[in-house]
């Protein structure tokens, strides 16, 4: 009995040791928040627990500490919003950038004349094709119908092809929704070559072959001719894409130059050569690739005479359009066609003053998310068929994927896997919806035979377009960029005139069947004003930001920091250690009386 009763009082002492203990850390940690309070170099605290105020005073720095509390963090929150959703900032670069630092804009030239007669009679085919449809209206049969149009398979798709370059669209189409490379053989040999277009071609002063500086690059537009492109194999990812033809006939690779760094050689560092009785020359940079802008001078930096041979041209092919489309990409772009472009019109003289702007972006911002600078870096973002990003390359990439994704086929001048997947005019309106809108031609007679009513209805697809928006293309722009723009100017050009003036000398005569133009290229300034994004706020400014306001609102300061972190731990382990020792020697000396 002795025993049991010494085990029921042994535990019900270890319960009120508990208890005891519990009291007494309870009352510590209230002496603890009084010491910090009365003792923090925090403002206004200390008057909440000072001995001798009333209840009201105390209640009202109470009310003072907890307001200034909530301002001070909805003020942070909001610098903590603009540092992480807007650590960006635009501007202006202390130094103007000389036209010698940046490449020669890449140009392309697409001529009118989708379809010379030479080649092919487009014309001809079509007015067949016409008076069969009217003669079969009532009942057609699309099969029949272009048997008895065209009677060989060769012709028929001769036709078709056609139909892709010349703005006719045509209800009745053959069952072929797919071809290959044979399509863009027939575009091609359907168009101009680069002879028929231009005459004559001035780099800077010295007579080139046109056909050594322009390649042939499929558009929309058709085939067109670039100048000053990179190389193939430096735009494309060649074993992602198909190998049974090309869309840019450009093999020159990039010499000097690289997208990131630019020319390996400063304008101003270039060596120049003295000649005897001139002026000192910069040194030939015929090395370099790309082209590099220069300082215009007396002539123009390229000077173009561009011609059309009016019984070449088919007269139902593209007949709402003349002249010539010149259009201004960056040479890392993929040469396309768009809705900006120049025009240039027979006889006249065409000057395009160049002018371009440059955005640079500081490596600081490299830490951050591409969401947050809105833009890539080289490295930042990586695509299926170009071997270099841009913005450019990447919509057209982004475009040909959702256009192979609707249609199960893709236009003949878009990036793509398989030349056997090339989409054929019975999928025109598919393909234009997926670029987000659709155009077509409808033909219809009046009573009157000789009048043809032409209407051009443009529908815009609002559901394919969303869904294009809506897709992961997220074609952010470069974080170093060059754009190129020009101002345009027009003189007449009366070449015609001139050589009759001349034949009297010279005994030269020249055609009326052919026009001309000329076309001069060139920089309006010797520099331009370049911008530069770099960081608004950075992690320091953040911190400087917030310390500001905790300062401002609650005297706050790092050894605050400090103070709080001390008292929570070190201060708050070393005074329930305490405790504890002395419990223990109060056991022990209790357990002595005994």
């Amino acid at each position: 009995m002795e025993e049991e009763e010494e085990g029921v009082s042994g535990e019900f002492g270890k319960v009120c040791i508990r208890k005891q203990r519990k009291k007494r850390q309870k009352l510590l940690l209230i002496e603890l928040v009084l010491d910090f309070a009365k003792n923090t170099t925090l403002h206004g605290l200390r008057y909440t627990t000072e001995v001798g105020l009333t209840v009201v005073e105390k209640v009202f720095w109470v009310l003072t500490f907890v307001a200034s509390v909530v301002m001070c963090f909805i003020l942070i929150e909001r610098v903590w919003h603009k540092w992480w959703y807007s650590p960006v900032i635009v501007s202006f670069n202390e130094m103007m950038i000389p036209v010698g630092e940046v490449p020669f804009p890449s140009i392309t030239i697409c001529p009118q004349w989708k379809c010379k007669t030479s080649a092919y009679r487009y014309t001809e085919k079509f007015v067949k094709y016409g008076k069969r449809r009217k003669n079969n209206n009532n009942n057609i049969d699309r099969e029949a119908l272009f048997s008895s149009v065209v009677n060989e398979e060769e012709e028929r798709i001769l036709l078709e092809d056609a139909f892709l370059v010349c703005e006719n669209f045509y209800r009745y189409l053959t069952p072929r929704n797919k071809s290959n490379e044979s399509l863009v053989n027939n575009i091609v040999q359907m168009a101009p070559d680069v002879e028929e277009v231009m005459l004559s071609c001035t780099w800077r002063g010295q007579a080139v072959p046109c056909g050594q500086y322009f390649k042939e690059v499929l558009t929309s537009e058709g085939v067109c001719f670039n100048f000053n492109s990179l190389s193939y194999d430096e735009i494309f990812k060649t074993k992602s894409i198909q190998n049974e033809y090309i869309y840019l006939n450009a093999s020159t690779p990039a010499n000097k130059w690289n997208i990131i760094s630019g020319y390996s050689s400063p304008t101003s560092k270039r060596k120049k050569k003295k000649t005897k009785g001139r002026k000192a020359k910069v040194e030939d940079d015929s090395e370099e690739y790309p082209r590099r802008g220069q300082e215009n001078g007396a002539r123009p930096d390229l000077e173009i005479v561009l011609v059309e041979n009016a019984t070449d041209v088919d007269e139902s092919c593209n007949s709402l359009s003349n002249g010539w489309k010149i259009y201004l990409q960056h040479p890392a772009d993929m040469p396309q066609a768009s809705l900006y472009y120049y025009a240039a019109i027979p006889d006249q003289v065409t000057s395009l003053a160049l002018k371009f702007s440059i955005l640079n972006t500081s490596e600081s911002l490299m830490n951050y998310k591409y969401e947050q600078r809105q833009c890539y870096f080289p490295k930042d973002r990586k695509l299926q068929y170009f071997g270099t990003y841009t913005p450019d390359n990447c919509r057209l990439e982004c475009l040909s994927l959702y256009t192979y994704k609707r249609c199960g086929c893709v236009w003949y001048h878009m990036p793509h896997h398989n030349s056997s997947e090339i989409c054929t005019a019975q999928q025109r309106r598919c393909v234009e919806k997926a670029q987000g809108g659709r155009r077509f031609l409808i033909i219809s007679s009046s009573s009157s035979l000789l009048l043809l009513l032409i209407k051009f209805i443009i529908i815009s697809d609002e559901l394919a377009s969303n869904k294009l928006k809506q897709s992961k293309c997220n074609c952010l722009p470069s974080c170093d960029s060059v754009h190129y723009d020009a101002e345009i100017l027009k003189t007449n050009f009366d070449i015609k005139k001139h050589i009759k003036a001349m034949n009297k000398k010279y005994d030269y005569t020249i055609s009326d069947n052919y026009n001309y133009s000329r076309l001069e290229i060139y920089f309006k300034e010797p520099r331009f004003v370049s911008m530069r994004r770099s960081e608004l706020f950075g992690l320091t400014d953040f911190l400087a930001n917030c310390g500001g306001l905790l300062g401002l609102f609650l005297g706050f300061s790092f050894l605050s920091l400090v103070e709080i972190f001390y008292f929570c731990t070190l201060r708050l382990w070393c005074t329930l250690k305490k405790d504890i020792k002395i419990e223990k020697k109060k056991l022990k000396e209790s357990m002595y009386r005994k």
